[in-house]
């Protein structure tokens, strides 16, 4: 699987699903999780809505059960996963056509943006790559008023040079 679903399995231990991608396999006991792939960065993020999901690794080992209102990323640069605690309809509302962003910092925000617009976004500052933001965006938003939208919330430039993008102070 590439790019990002969100499943609603109905339980049947005798036949569980199975998502494979690029990175890590999942075994589906009867559940509704997201999951989205970012081939540019090379991770895959799981978000377990309610049920269970087991994570595999590529040689289908069981690497770790997920419990809802997880989310767990796989760097497979780094050959590492995270988990944390989100809100699930904060990473669901992409079937909304929304993108929602709660006090995360501009770095993710541009991560999500290039990948959505197959652009590249530059940031030219540490301090401004860690500036929180809180929005929401309709995804069917052009990306220069995004752009917009954001220096309208900081003080911040931008400037738009074909596929590249940079945001500065």
């Amino acid at each position: 699987m590439q790019g990002e679903a969100f499943f609603d399995v109905a339980k049947n231990a005798q036949y569980p699903l199975y998502v494979s991608t690029n990175y890590v396999n999942i075994k589906v006991l009867g559940t509704a999780f997201n999951v989205k792939t970012d081939e540019k960065h090379q991770n895959v993020e799981t978000v377990l809505a309610r049920g269970k999901v087991a994570l595999l690794d590529k040689q289908w080992n069981p690497i770790l059960d997920m419990s809802p209102g997880e989310k767990v990323t796989y760097d497979n640069n780094k050959n590492e996963y995270a988990t944390e605690v989100v809100d699930v309809n904060v990473c669901t509302a992409w079937r909304l056509n929304q993108f929602v962003f709660e006090n995360v910092t501009l770095r993710e925000i541009v991560n999500q943006l290039s990948v959505k617009f197959n652009v590249n976004i530059n940031l030219e500052s540490t301090k401004l790559a860690q500036r929180k933001f809180r929005c929401v965006i309709n995804e069917d938003e052009s990306l220069p008023d995004i752009l917009k939208l954001l220096k309208y919330l900081a003080p911040i430039q931008y400037r738009i040079e074909g596929k590249e993008i940079f945001i500065y102070e």
